[in-house]
């Protein structure tokens, strides 16, 4: 069977006229309404979509403050944790004491910046839960330890036990990245 031009007209003067040629009208008068439409639609979502991406903060942040809190500034746990470590790379046991109880005192303002509330820190502590916080154990024995050093002189606290107490309170702070590398 070949096709003719005759054939090619015949075929779109039935498509333009009388009923079909109306009906195919509308169906393109429709088309290109929705056609236009959806091109609108999808300039809408790439606007949107491109201002979420530049206000879109870096993973860290994305991490650290799911409940819509800013980052904490570098003051906050960063520079005192710098002069918790030399403290416990000091030759005096005191200075270890130091250090603990330095390291209990900026979790427990990490608490406070939480959100958390309480009277004490324990207070504040039995507010989380493992799924909160995975060194949440080790947060709490470094924590008794602290106030062992602060309650109880009778004993000297060895530099093994101030290194895991601030290594817990480091992991408890990295994990609720207030502390990064």
């Amino acid at each position: 069977m070949t096709v003719t031009p005759a054939d090619i007209d015949a075929f779109f003067a039935f498509l333009y006229e009388g009923r079909i040629g109306a009906i195919t009208f509308w169906w393109r008068i429709i088309a290109g309404i929705l056609v236009s439409a959806m091109f609108a639609a999808l300039v809408v979502v790439m606007m949107k979509l491109n201002a979420i991406q530049r206000r879109k903060p870096d993973g860290r942040e994305t991490a650290a403050r799911a409940g819509g809190r800013p980052l904490p500034s570098e003051d906050l746990v960063a520079k005192p944790w710098q002069e918790v470590m030399q403290k416990m790379e000091a030759a005096n046991p005191s200075d270890w004491n130091l250090a603990v109880i330095r390291a209990d005192s900026l979790f427990d303002g990490v608490l406070k910046d939480m959100g958390l509330s309480g009277e004490t820190m324990g207070d504040r502590l039995k507010q989380l839960d493992l799924s909160k916080l995975a060194s949440l154990n080790e947060v709490w024995e470094a924590h008794k330890i602290r106030n062992r050093i602060a309650h109880a002189t009778d004993r000297a606290l060895t530099h093994d036990e101030a290194a895991r107490a601030v290594g817990s309170f480091e992991a408890g702070l990295r994990e609720l990245q207030y502390l990064t590398d």
